[in-house]
């Protein structure tokens, strides 16, 4: 079969690769550049590696991505960085029990339910029942308010605004299940691992067009077209989009009312990440991913890719991200990299009072339309299905990677399921 992917993100990735695999002539469309999606990398002048405009990281659990990565010949290497939170003016790390146990501002008695609700969370399989209910009355009432306040309200109304209190607690369970404290990062970074997996995909056969957006996806007799922003129309047996519903929505022609108006509703926020190239380190102490639990903040982690990732591949520059998730009528997307700098610079010099723009090499700001879904109660029965009601038309995107959570593990397991889907109705 003839078979177009829209996307080649990580879920594009693999589906082009196993399909290929499958004898199947596959081709790729991609607007960017490069392969990798939310993942793809920049690089700057004495870099060795290029660096994700998003910051991003694996778990030891994380295996659809490391087998895939094994099966491609990538490495990656796991290490153990340092995870802490910003509250109250100080930095504490809270990334094993000890380092809990040690944090000043929770009594013994929060310490102790917040440690076996997390208990309960990373060994349960059972997420459905949690879905029904949200975080917030899940974590007041397992944990108590002052926990709620102190460790998770504030990550919560950073993350999702005003949709904080409507988050499923299914949501907060995949969190805590798949989480590990040795973190994995690949050679050449997350670019240089979809680079590897798109030339496993050529050489299967599989075809990629770069810096090509899809303008409209149509029905045509028993095949489908899609219509570039070239104007050049291309005819496939099977079609693979995964772009985020809302966009899939736009370009398909032909869907029913009832499908667009059902999954229309979806809800999903935008991301806007700062990167700046420092002369010198910002977390002196070694953090890797800080959170940011102080009220009042303009943003939501401070994330030092150097106190995790070897310096010298950044030619010695210490690497930082200062990143938000927002609605994308938030003014962030509106401001230039010298507005977002000023408005975080008072902040950054609380949580560090060595940070001057001085120390600023250079600094770049990514703005991402749709980057998390907005996970509400019962979110399972809310999600598009992959095959769509148009024959031959499959959707696949971080909406169903749930109930885990976005992240490109979950979209290599994604993309071998609708790759899996695809073939099979060939039989």
């Amino acid at each position: 079969m003839r078979i177009g992917i829209i996307g080649a993100g990580f879920v594009g990735l693999t589906a082009a690769v196993r399909l290929s695999q499958k004898g199947h002539a596959v081709v790729v469309f991609e607007k960017e550049n490069a392969p990798g999606g939310l993942a793809i990398g920049f690089t700057h002048k004495g870099w060795k590696w290029p660096l994700e405009k998003h910051y991003h990281h694996l778990f030891v659990s994380d295996w659809a991505i490391r087998n895939l990565a094994k099966e491609v010949g990538h490495k990656i290497k796991f290490s153990r960085p340092k995870t802490s939170t910003y509250f109250q003016g100080n930095i504490f790390q809270l990334d094993s029990l000890m380092s809990f146990l040690k944090f000043p501002h929770l009594s013994l008695i929060d310490k102790a339910r917040t440690a076996r609700v997390l208990f309960y969370l990373r060994i349960t399989p059972f997420w459905q029942p949690l879905e029904k209910i949200t975080a917030y009355k899940f974590l007041t009432e397992s944990m108590g308010k002052n926990v709620w306040r102190i460790l998770w309200e504030p990550l919560f109304v950073k993350k999702f605004g005003k949709f904080n209190r409507s988050i499923s607690a299914s949501w907060f369970w995949a969190r805590i299940k798949k989480r590990s404290a040795s973190l994995g990062y690949p050679a050449g970074g997350f670019e240089g691992l979809a680079k590897s997996v798109e030339k496993s995909a050529k050489k299967q056969g599989a075809r990629f067009e770069y810096g090509v957006g899809v303008e409209t996806i149509n029905k045509l007799r028993n095949q489908l077209t899609i219509t570039t922003d070239s104007g050049e129309t291309h005819i496939f047996d099977r079609v693979i989009c995964t772009l985020p519903t809302p966009l899939f929505l736009k370009i398909t022609k032909g869907l029913p009312n009832s499908y667009k108006k059902r999954y229309s509703t979806l809800q999903g926020l935008g991301a806007v990440n700062v990167v700046l190239a420092l002369k010198e380190p910002l977390l002196e102490d070694g953090t890797y991913w800080l959170n940011v639990n102080e009220k009042g903040f303009p943003f939501l982690a401070i994330v030092e890719h150097t106190n995790f990732a070897d310096k010298a591949r950044y030619g010695g520059n210490s690497i930082v991200y200062v990143g938000n998730y927002l609605e994308t009528s938030h003014r962030y997307f509106t401001l230039n990299i010298q507005e977002l700098i000023q408005e975080f610079t008072p902040c950054l010099k609380r949580i560090s009072p060595q940070f001057s723009l001085k120390i600023i090499r250079k600094a770049w700001v990514f703005k991402a339309p749709f980057a998390q879904p907005v996970v509400e109660k019962n979110y399972s029965r809310k999600i598009p299905p992959i095959q769509t009601p148009i024959n031959g038309l499959y959707l696949a995107n971080i909406q169903q990677v749930y109930p885990w959570d976005r992240g490109t593990n979950y979209a290599v397991e994604l993309g071998s399921r609708v790759a899996k889907l695809v073939d099979e109705s060939t039989d």
